[in-house]
């Protein structure tokens, strides 16, 4: 008899759920979130395979099994031009920008008063968080200090107006997607993704 299948804990929010070959209508392998989770961790994030089992919460042994279907899937699109479409589980997500108005939100400028956190749940708000912005401080450099807060409270997307190569490679090699906007109003906040 089979075992029930140990809860994942999936931190990664694909912001892409769909790659097709340009020439061809192709068949799509179906890519579980679990497999993006295994190849964000150790291909992208270039995590030692136990590092990333622990964090996806299985067994060392569970994790090379579903890194390898994810890269088998992967190779076969690649290779037989099929199309890849990427399951995504992850109902919850945090979204985080710099603005002065913590109420209405408004511009967005990396110099503004707050760093709001927004948790959202299939496109609905279910908590908003705002902290000083340590980058009032002109000394202190985005690239030294945002990219860790971020990741600290679990951030999928960062909204910025205007940003820099090496604060965005910073923010990417944490796994947190980057969109660039100059206002943001918190009614539109929950129709992002």
């Amino acid at each position: 008899m089979a075992r029930a299948k140990t809860k994942r804990e999936l931190k990664f929010k694909p912001r892409f759920k769909s790659f097709v070959p340009l020439d061809v209508k192709a068949e799509s392998i179906n890519l579980l979130h679990e497999e993006i989770e295994a190849i964000y961790l150790m291909d992208y994030k270039e995590l030692y395979q136990e590092d990333a089992a622990k964090s996806m919460g299985v067994s060392r042994t569970t994790f090379s099994r579903i890194i390898k279907n994810a890269r088998i899937k992967v190779a076969t699109a690649l290779i037989n031009g099929k199309g890849l479409t990427i399951e995504d589980e992850k109902d919850e997500y945090v979204v985080a920008f710099i603005c002065d108005n913590k109420e209405k939100f408004g511009s967005l400028s990396i110099h503004g008063k707050y760093l709001i956190f927004v948790t959202l749940s299939e496109n609905k708000i279910l908590s908003i968080k705002s902290v000083n912005n340590p980058m009032q401080d002109a000394t202190l450099k985005p690239t030294n200090i945002l990219p860790q807060m971020l990741t600290n409270e679990n951030v999928n997307y960062f909204i910025i107006d205007k940003i820099g190569e090496g604060f965005k490679s910073s923010l990417q090699t944490k796994g947190i997607f980057v969109i660039k906007k100059d206002f943001l109003e918190k009614d539109a906040i929950s129709k992002l993704q």
